[in-house]
């Protein structure tokens, strides 16, 4: 239980009585985002305390509602991070929960513990079953596969085998939307600062690994595209200086999407470079519906996505489990597992 900056607490918390429709699930493994640390440290924080994290979760289904229709004991799930009320204009005009006006968001609020827990329970349309055939530790990975997943074909489009993409940061979402973009058999170029992050980018296939702190990024992605830049550029580290030059890395009539977390902080970018290329610019909020789509895939890739982790800790052991996470240096993906 988190109440506040630093004060991860150890509890005892009674489950709310099960509902007809609802799903009672022993949560199975859970890993640690980047946001979960940034809500720890005081980073950055938008919600209610005291609360339960934790969004990125796999589970066994251990007691369904009498009105639970598709779900049964011993089921596999995994579930969506946000819902949206269903009843605002704003879930009304578009499909995406991440803008509507009264959202909830697992994993962020004292309404709606998340899965740093033994048990949750959700709502069965909250949940997506997985075949028996993935771990739960691959489960896991579903919600920050999916946030890849989404940037890609949700907003950008898709790729195909005649492009080449740009992914800066080689954390888990920039990792995984090289898998996504290996997958559609594109040219695929990361750039991470951290040599051991490279390493699992050249892994899961990239094409060209740039190291940003020894070599101009910029300068090297246009060299490698013969000086006009990239088709798509996915930007998953969220820093200063790859989101300044990040219109600088692709052609013109390009895309480019906006993935990782800048702590709202306002960042120099010459915005002339968007009207004189024609750039098509999108932010990505999360992986609206996407939870199916990337489930399959996972299931059908020939790549290990699961070679992301890291470390794995008990769930006694959260509050070291997210000091390490915190240094970024050391690991990628850490789960806590039951």
């Amino acid at each position: 239980m988190l109440y506040g900056p630093l004060d991860l607490r150890m509890e005892d918390v009674p489950l709310p009585t099960l509902s007809r429709n609802q799903v009672l699930i022993k949560i199975r493994a859970s890993g640690i985002c980047g946001s979960d640390v940034n809500c720890y440290t005081g980073r950055t924080y938008e919600g209610s305390f005291p609360y339960i994290p934790g969004h990125e979760w796999s589970g066994e289904v251990e007691e369904v509602g009498d009105a639970v229709v598709t779900l049964k004991k011993g089921d596999r799930v995994v579930g969506e991070t946000v819902v949206g009320c269903g009843i605002c204009d704003k879930c009304k005009a578009v499909s995406n929960p991440n803008f509507c006006r009264n959202p909830t968001v697992y994993g962020f609020q004292t309404k709606s513990p998340g899965a740093f827990a033994q048990y949750v329970i959700r709502d069965e349309s909250n949940l997506s079953k997985i075949p028996h055939s993935m771990s739960h530790e691959q489960g896991a990975l579903i919600e920050p596969l999916s946030v890849a997943y989404h940037a890609v074909w949700g907003l950008a489009g898709g790729v195909d085998p005649s492009q080449t993409v740009v992914v800066f940061g080689a954390g888990p979402v920039g990792l995984f939307a090289l898998a996504v973009v290996k997958g559609s058999r594109a040219r695929a170029i990361s750039i991470d600062p951290i040599e051991m992050r490279r390493d699992l980018a050249l892994k899961l296939g990239a094409d060209e690994v740039i190291d940003p702190v020894n070599q101009d990024a910029v300068k090297e992605v246009l060299r490698l595209t013969g000086g006009h830049g990239a088709d798509l550029a996915l930007e998953a580290s969220g820093s200063d200086q790859a989101r300044s030059t990040v219109f600088d890395a692709v052609d013109g009539s390009s895309r480019v999407v906006l993935i990782g977390q800048t702590m709202m902080k306002k960042i120099p970018v010459e915005m002339e470079k968007l009207v004189s290329k024609g750039l098509i610019v999108k932010g990505a909020q999360g992986s609206p519906g996407m939870f199916p789509r990337t489930i399959e895939f996972f299931a059908r890739s020939q790549t290990d996505l699961a070679s992301i982790i890291s470390h794995r800790f008990p769930l006694e052991s959260t509050k070291e489990a997210i000091d390490l996470a915190s240094q970024r240096t050391s690991s990628v993906k850490i789960i806590l597992t039951d």
